[in-house]
C-alpha cells in the first residue's frame, strides 16, 4: 500500500509526546507500506536526523519554517473565522510538493498526523484519508483560556471556536478519525456526531525505560517531572508543584527534593531553582538517570490533553506516581488505580511523602505499574491497530474495527 504520511514535526529524535507517537505509528506502518513523509522543521538541527527516518520512509520531504515569522502571519487571520493554527504550520514549499506528489504518484491512502495538516490536502476527494487528531486542539486552548488573562483569554477563547469549526470539517470529510483516548472520543462526539471514533492509545517503549538497565544512585527524597519545559502545560504543572506543594513535602521532610527534567526550560521555570530543593536539569542526555535518582514521578496538571507520555514512561521506569485527576482523562481505569490522585496541595504532598517514607509501598506500586504498562502500552499493540485500521474499509457503524476501537476504550478511559 502506498499512504502518504503528513506530520507537523519532523518526528524525530522522538523526545515529546507528539513526535514520539508519529515516530512510532511511522515504524509501524513503514514495516509493511511504502511512506511517503511530508513533515515541517522549525528548526535546521533536525534535519540532520533524516538518516534516522529513511528505514521506514521512501522518501521524506521536510519544509523549513520560522516559528516567529509564522506567528507575525497569522495576525491577519485574527479578523477572520480562520483558525491561528492553519497559517502558523502553513507553508507554500511543503504545499506545493504534497501537490506534485498527489499529482504524480498513485496512493492508496493519506495519512493526516493532527488537525494543523489537514490544509494541505483539503481538496483531495479520491483518495480515502485517515485523520490521527491526536489532541482535540481546541478543547486544549480553551482551557488556555481559563487560565489566561485579558487579552489572550479572548485570543485564546477565539482559537478554540474556530478551531472546533474546523475539527468538525475534518471528521466530516475523514474516513477514519483517530483519537489518543475515550475522552477526547467523547469530545470529537459533541463536536461532530461522527458515529465511529476510533481510540488508539500512546504506547511506550518498556526494554528502553528499565530500570535494571539503568545504574544510578538514588538521592534523597526525591520527586521528578519529565517534559518539554517551554510547553505550558507543564511549566503551569511543576510551578503549582514547586511553590505549593514542595515546601509541604520539606516540612515532613526537610531533605526533599523536586527534579524539573527536560529541554527549553522557560524564564518562569529555571527561576524556580531559586527554590529550595528545587533543581532545574534542562536538555539531559538521558532522561532514564534522572528517573532512577528519584522515589516517585509527579504529574500534577491543572490542563492537560490525550494520554501523558510521562506518566507512561515514568510507570514503566518502575516508578510510582503521584497525580491530578486531570491528568488521569486520558489513562486507563486498571492503569489509574495504580497512581495516587491528588487535586490540592495538602494532599499531593500528603501522598508524596508517604510514598518516600514507604518505600516498600512505593516499590509495590512501581512494580504493578510497570508490569501493566508492559501488558497494555506496548507500540506493537498501537502499530497492530493501525495497521487494522489502514486496510479496512470505511464509514459505518459495522465498521471492522469498532469491536477493537471499543476495547481500546477500555483501556483508555
Amino acid at each position: 500500500m502506498r499512504i502518504a504520511y503528513l506530520c507537523h514535526r519532523i518526528p524525530y529524535p522522538p523526545n515529546k509526546g507528539d513526535k514520539i507517537r508519529a515516530f512510532h505509528q511511522l515504524k509501524a506502518i513503514g514495516k509493511s507500506h511504502e511512506v511517503d513523509l511530508f513533515t515541517l522543521a522549525d528548526e535546521h538541527g533536525p534535519l540532520a536526523y533524516r538518516p534516522a527516518l529513511l528505514p521506514y520512509c521512501r522518501t521524506i520531504t521536510v519544509a523549513e519554517v520560522s516559528p516567529a515569522l509564522n506567528r507575525l502571519k497569522s495576525l491577519p487571520y485574527l479578523a477572520t473565522s480562520i483558525p491561528l493554527t492553519l497559517p502558523y504550520f502553513r507553508s507554500a514549499v511543503l504545499y506545493r510538493e504534497v501537490r506534485r506528489a498527489l499529482d504524480s504518484r498513485s496512493y492508496d491512502r493519506i495519512f493526516v498526523y493532527s488537525s494543523s495538516m489537514s490544509q494541505y490536502v483539503e481538496e483531495v476527494n479520491d483518495i480515502p484519508i485517515l485523520t490521527d487528531l491526536v489532541d482535540v486542539d481546541s478543547n486544549k486552548w480553551l482551557q488556555y483560556a481559563s487560565f489566561a488573562g485579558f487579552p489572550f483569554s479572548i485570543i485564546y477563547s477565539r482559537e478554540s471556536w474556530c478551531l472546533q469549526r474546523y475539527e468538525r470539517r475534518i471528521c466530516d470529510t475523514s474516513e477514519h478519525v483517530i483519537v489518543t483516548t475515550e475522552h477526547e472520543k467523547r469530545l470529537i462526539g459533541q463536536i461532530s456526531g461522527r458515529p465511529i471514533v476510533i481510540v488508539i492509545q500512546n504506547g511506550v517503549d518498556v526494554s528502553y525505560f528499565n530500570p535494571a538497565g539503568v545504574a544510578a544512585q538514588k538521592s534523597r527524597s526525591t520527586a521528578v517531572f519529565t517534559g518539554d519545559m517551554g510547553y505550558f502545560p507543564n511549566i503551569d504543572a511543576v510551578t503549582y508543584f514547586a511553590k505549593q506543594v514542595l515546601p509541604l513535602i520539606r516540612k515532613e521532610l526537610p531533605e526533599a527534593q523536586f527534579l524539573i527534567v527536560g529541554r527549553n526550560p522557560s524564564r518562569t521555570v529555571r527561576a524556580l531553582s531559586r527554590i529550595e530543593g528545587v533543581h532545574v536539569t534542562g536538555a539531559v542526555p538521558d532522561v532514564r538517570m534522572y528517573l532512577a535518582k528519584s522515589h516517585v514521578a509527579v504529574a500534577p496538571f491543572s490542563i492537560a490533553a490525550g494520554i501523558q507520555n510521562k506518566v507512561l514512561e515514568a510507570m514503566a521506569f518502575g516508578l510510582p506516581v503521584v497525580a491530578t485527576s486531570r491528568t488521569m482523562q486520558g489513562v486507563s481505569r486498571a492503569l489509574a488505580e495504580l497512581i495516587d490522585i491528588a487535586n490540592d496541595p495538602q494532599e499531593m504532598a500528603s501522598r508524596v511523602v508517604n510514598l518516600m517514607r514507604d518505600h516498600k509501598l512505593a516499590r509495590r506500586r512501581g512494580a504493578e505499574g510497570r508490569a501493566l504498562v508492559s501488558r497494555e502500552c506496548c507500540w506493537s499493540l498501537h502499530g497492530n491497530l493501525l495497521e487494522q485500521l489502514l486496510k479496512a474499509p470505511g464509514g459505518s457503524s459495522r465498521h471492522p474495527l469498532a469491536a477493537n476501537a471499543q476495547f481500546a476504550g477500555e483501556h483508555s478511559s
